[in-house]
């Protein structure tokens, strides 16, 4: 396992649903709350973990950076000291960043994984920060919090969220009712483009991986979400039209059952007890 020096620590973790355990976890800047609307499609068959990055909504905020590999280090202690037993795992933008990793540092925790509007490391994928400085982020970042919760919602990062109403409203509540420690999301920020400068060696996961992404996605488009997939020896790819970013939230339940649809297939007959 890699990264045996780190130790995780406990997350806050919303639970619904009864059957196999699936974890979510969330992307940049965002709590559990962000995949609440696709949890409500996958805990009709599983048991479906959302837990908060550390230093992000209920988690604690310890002090001084850390890395993706923490964050999924994180993730592991959930399967650990509560689960007990391999997981599915799925992880949207920057949370399959940790998805990625724990792939890597742990495959034989995870049954199969979900990546959803991501990207990988190494100099193979277009970068977020090609176009977003840190001194950038920092600007966005000080705005008063309905200001950056309406920019984040533009066009500039979601240009079909509009066309979605429903959706709009809820990613605005959301945003509005949650607004996040902004030096946490500073080490966010700073995590992922460590994760950039280095590739993962993708082309050693034996695990089946469904890669999604909207085919308007202007954050990590659709050729980043398709070299993903076809890096993965069992990866395969399910683009969904007319919706970008957060295409999870805009068709929630098209994209919900596509999920089921994978991980069924893939779903062993008996779990055996981590060792």
């Amino acid at each position: 396992m890699e990264a045996t020096h780190r130790t995780g620590i406990p997350l806050y973790c919303q639970r619904s649903g009864i059957g196999p355990p699936l974890i979510g976890i969330a992307g940049f800047g965002c709590a559990h709350w962000l995949l609440q609307p696709l949890a409500a499609h996958l805990e009709t068959r599983y048991s479906v973990w959302l837990p908060d990055h550390r230093g992000i909504g209920r988690s604690p905020k310890p002090k001084g950076p850390f890395d993706i590999e923490d964050l999924a280090t994180d993730i592991l202690k959930i399967i650990h000291d509560h689960i007990k037993t391999p997981v599915h795992l799925l992880g949207v933008s920057m949370g399959g960043f940790v998805v990625q990793k724990l792939m890597t540092m742990a495959p034989e925790h995870i049954k199969t994984a979900a990546i959803l509007c991501s990207t990988s490391g190494g100099p193979r994928f277009r970068p977020l920060f090609t176009y977003w400085s840190a001194e950038q982020m920092r600007r966005v970042l000080a705005m008063d919090p309905d200001r950056y919760a309406r920019w984040i919602l533009e066009p500039v990062v979601s240009p079909r969220l509009a066309s979605h109403p429903d959706a709009f409203e809820y990613m605005l509540h959301q945003r509005l009712s949650h607004p996040e420690d902004l030096q946490q999301v500073m080490e966010q920020y700073h995590a992922m483009a460590r994760f950039f400068s280095k590739a993962i060696a993708l082309e050693t996961v034996d695990i089946p991986v469904w890669v999604g992404c909207g085919e308007q996605d202007p954050v990590f488009p659709v050729a980043n979400s398709r070299l993903l997939a076809q890096l993965l020896p069992k990866g395969e790819l399910t683009l969904f039209p007319e919706t970008d970013h957060l295409f999870f939230v805009e068709k929630p339940g098209e994209v919900g059952q596509s999920l089921l649809d994978f991980f069924s297939r893939h779903e062993p007959r008996n779990d055996h007890p981590i060792r």
